[in-house]
């Protein structure tokens, strides 16, 4: 399987609420390292990722439906590869339903039984003014 599908596999199993599917994406390691979209800067190591999506999917928010909006851009090696781009995720907490759009990236790694998985992750969004003079462009 290569890091896109690795990874299609992943949002499909988020949808679906698989706890397992979702964690065998994530190396074990303790230094395997997520930068979430949520209200925390990160969470550092297996076993902390676990339950930070135990939580997730036993909250009442749900995702329904994921897409890559722009992207995703993929770069492999021999052993490791970087997955980027924008996603839509549609999601839903209660009757309340939104799209929410952030930005992605994964790196991935090679494992001994030619499986990929996530060491490292950041999801987020843009600051609206993280410098106090609006956008510099």
């Amino acid at each position: 399987m290569e890091p896109l599908q690795s990874l299609t596999a992943f949002f499909d199993a988020i949808v679906d609420r698989r706890i397992d599917d979702v964690m065998t994406m994530y190396r074990r390691s303790a230094t395997t390292y997520v930068f979430v979209e949520g209200p925390r800067w990160s969470t550092l190591g297996y076993d902390q990722i676990a339950a930070g999506w135990r939580a997730f999917l036993c909250s009442p928010i749900q995702v329904h439906r994921w897409e890559w909006c722009e992207g995703p851009f993929v770069e492999t090696w021999q052993e490791s590869a970087v997955v980027a781009g924008l996603l839509n995720l549609e999601t839903m907490v209660g009757s309340s339903s939104r799209t929410l759009r952030v930005r992605a990236s994964f790196v991935l790694q090679r494992n001994d039984l030619d499986r990929w998985h996530i060491v490292h992750e950041h999801v987020s969004q843009p600051m609206v003014d993280p410098y106090g003079i609006g956008d510099w462009i």
